[in-house]
């Protein structure tokens, strides 16, 4: 298995996962829709044998202190798929791992997991440290890893999420 940066080519393979692994098309309208507009961080994929069995994406969310005078870099990690048949072997794992990585790198301050808290807390995320950052999502619903030691675990502030979530 081989992960990597999503290419042009693999649009079809990442459609096809999304699909095996949510049972609709929705995911993959999201993903088109932050990558026509620009603010995908990263996109992976991993390949086995030339066929794509997971993907993950990272994208551009604001963060910022409640009373709106710290501003931080953040991104927002969704979707991860692996195809059903691939499951419970790690690339999941592997995947965020991966592009945690790179969100690092990119200058990235926190990345904030949506949805799967019980999956997302096992790599260092927290459903506790997000309960006090208010967004358009139901309390619960995001995991926040900060990877900015300024960012204190009783971080207070609000997420801005691109109209495309709205």
């Amino acid at each position: 298995m081989d992960i990597r940066e999503e290419e042009d080519r693999d649009r079809q393979g990442v459609f096809e996962v999304m699909i095996a692994t949510f049972g609709g098309t929705d995911q993959a309208k999201l993903v088109e829709d932050l990558d026509n507009e620009g603010f995908v961080l990263t996109s992976l994929v991993a390949v086995e044998y030339g066929e794509i069995i997971a993907h993950i994406l990272f994208f551009e969310i604001e963060m910022a202190s409640e009373d709106g005078e710290n501003r931080f870099r953040a991104a927002g990690l969704f979707p991860l798929c692996v195809a059903p048949t691939h499951q419970r072997m790690g690339i999941g794992s592997e995947l965020v791992r991966q592009g945690l990585e790179i969100c690092d790198k990119k200058g990235v301050d926190a990345v904030i997991a949506l949805g799967q808290q019980d999956f997302f807390s096992r790599l260092g995320f927290s459903s506790r440290n997000a309960e006090n950052i208010k967004s358009p999502f139901s309390p619960g619903f995001l995991s926040i890893l900060t990877l900015n030691p300024a960012i204190s675990d009783d971080f207070s502030g609000l997420l801005t999420f691109l109209p495309t979530f709205r």
